[in-house]
């Protein structure tokens, strides 16, 4: 099994890419993902289980229509939850997944 923590839009500047910008602070977070679990021989097939972090559920549409893209077909269990703040004040998301390897 290998557990990714959560992930942000967090740039090599230490700055969120997209600050405002749902869509782009999730594409951000799966290319981030799509490295790490590439990283450990895995892809999004291998994903079990998906946690996301928003902080506003009424963006969740825009966050959806990525996730779409990187899990085109069954998607796997997943819990999405509204927070009112996460680490970074310009975070919109936080995102961790389980893969079975």
């Amino acid at each position: 099994m290998l557990y990714v923590s959560g992930q942000v839009a967090l740039g090599a500047d230490g700055e969120i890419d997209g600050r405002g910008d749902m869509t782009r602070q999730s594409e951000v977070v799966f290319s981030l993902l799509e490295r790490i679990l590439a990283a450990h021989g895995a892809g999004f097939a291998d994903v079990v289980n998906i946690r996301t972090f928003l902080t506003d559920l009424d963006l969740r549409r825009e966050y959806g229509e990525v996730r779409a893209r990187y899990f085109p077909g069954k998607s796997p269990t997943s819990t999405t939850v509204e927070v009112p703040r996460l680490f970074h004040p310009d975070a919109l998301l936080e995102v961790e997944v389980v893969a079975a390897v």
